[in-house]
């Protein structure tokens, strides 16, 4: 990853990380969409913007060891789908959260596929880490498990 200093242990298969600008100074950026297609020698990181067209590069996923996601406000749902559709598409990598988004959202983001989180302060890496330990299972399907309890039940 990217400018992080991590701070908090794995949380089952989770990632905790926090956002450290005097790192980020100092290591590679990960390529957005548009530099990594145009890439010779394809890195095994990715970042992707809210509302990207990410079609073209589906045959190469298996290739991507992180893709990270932005959110730039807290309210652009965009990369929850983005997200949604990776996992959908058969993405089994790391897909990292990054930006504005906040510590009410965390389930809904595991939900949806990612399973790691840049955030800006220690507490809030905690705090998600907490959550995300306690979270019970539901009942509609998602991007961890497709299957929604009453069908799980039945087998």
């Amino acid at each position: 990853m990217q400018h992080l200093t991590s701070t908090a242990q794995p949380t089952d298969f989770y990632r905790f990380s926090v956002f450290d600008p005097s790192v980020a100074a100092n290591q590679a950026v990960t390529p957005n969409l548009l530099d990594w297609i145009a890439a010779d020698i394809k890195p095994t990181r990715l970042t992707i913007a809210p509302g990207e067209d990410f079609s073209e590069i589906l045959d190469q996923l298996h290739k991507l060891q992180l893709i990270e996601i932005q959110f730039p406000t807290f309210t652009d749902g965009r990369g929850f789908s983005t997200a949604r559709e990776l996992r959908e598409r058969g993405y089994t990598g790391t897909l990292l959260a990054t930006g504005s988004f906040i510590l009410d959202q965390i389930e809904y983001l595991s939900r949806c596929g990612f399973d790691a989180f840049e955030f800006q302060n220690a507490s809030h890496a905690k705090v998600a880490q907490v959550r995300l330990a306690q979270q019970k299972e539901v009942y509609q399907g998602d991007a961890r498990q497709p299957l929604p309890l009453f069908r799980r039940r039945a087998n």
